[in-house]
């Protein structure tokens, strides 16, 4: 699919999307409206519509998921906790629950279960919190909804997983993480690319880290510095943390500030970071 030809089906979901929520604002209708305007990146107007939907559904653990993951997208890492937090408990022993495309859906979004991304992303808040016992306990709850076949969700969770137990300095804790990855996943195995396949790759020593820097990896060409660094660069950035190579590894995660991908976890991690190797 061409970059217009996508803007195209992103502009006409988008088009849909409101219209239905216009006609008829519905829990799905909200849902649906809000997270096709965070995928365009117009994140305060995304969690703008969350919010006035759980004025009308406050229970709503479809519209807390959204909106608190939106919160630790625009850096509003505590009020994205409180948002998961609530999520998790209400869906705790729901049976698995696929997140639903909405009407007139053109865009390519992965079908993944609302259990998998509530515990993802209340993960990745306690990890940006800087909290890695309640990182750690979430990141192994989110692991028991990975669907069978799932590569994306298996290694991004274990990538997520594995710094953040050498954050934790339990280096036994993270190589067990390392032998339960399989070994010689295909490209093609991954729906939205293996960039946290190579990041854990690279911690068994299967790449130098300075390999996933480059624009050549393996048999795929990235043509999207900025995107690289986002995804890849925050894993080797932390491998030369936990290593002692403190300069280098602010070297790397300033590269990844220089990029434009802001909305990306990995540069939102690395501006914390970066924040904290300075004491602020």
């Amino acid at each position: 699919m061409t970059q217009d030809s996508l803007r195209d089906r992103s502009r006409r979901t988008l088009d849909s999307a409101r219209s239905n929520h216009e006609a008829d604002p519905s829990l799905p209708n909200t849902v649906w409206y809000g997270r096709v305007l965070a995928f365009r990146y117009q994140i305060d107007e995304a969690i703008a519509v969350f919010s006035e939907g759980l004025e009308r559904f406050p229970d709503s653990f479809e519209l807390l998921r959204q909106r608190g993951h939106r919160y630790l997208s625009t850096r509003r890492f505590a009020e994205g906790l409180a948002d998961l937090a609530r999520a998790a408990e209400l869906i705790e022993g729901k049976p698995e629950w696929i997140e639903p495309d909405g009407k007139g859906n053109e865009l390519p979004v992965p079908a993944t279960s609302i259990q998998f991304n509530t515990w993802y992303h209340l993960a990745l808040a306690h990890y940006l919190l800087g909290d890695w016992d309640a990182a750690e306990a979430a990141y192994r709850r989110c692991l028991e909804w990975v669907a069978p076949g799932d590569h994306d969700g298996l290694t991004a969770c274990n990538d997520w997983l594995y710094m953040t137990l050498r954050r934790k300095g339990d280096e036994v804790a993270a190589e067990q993480v390392l032998a339960t990855v399989p070994h010689g996943l295909p490209d093609e195995a991954f729906v939205e690319g293996p960039s946290y396949y190579r990041r854990l790759r690279m911690y068994r020593g299967e790449f130098a880290p300075d390999d996933l820097l480059t624009p050549e990896i393996g048999s795929q060409v990235i043509h999207d510095l900025e995107t690289l660094y986002a995804t890849q660069g925050y894993g080797v950035g932390n491998w030369h943390l936990y290593n002692g190579e403190t300069a280098r590894a602010r070297e790397v995660f300033e590269q990844i500030l220089r990029g434009r991908s802001k909305y990306a976890f990995g540069y939102i991690a690395a501006e914390r970071d970066l924040r904290e190797m300075a004491g602020g």
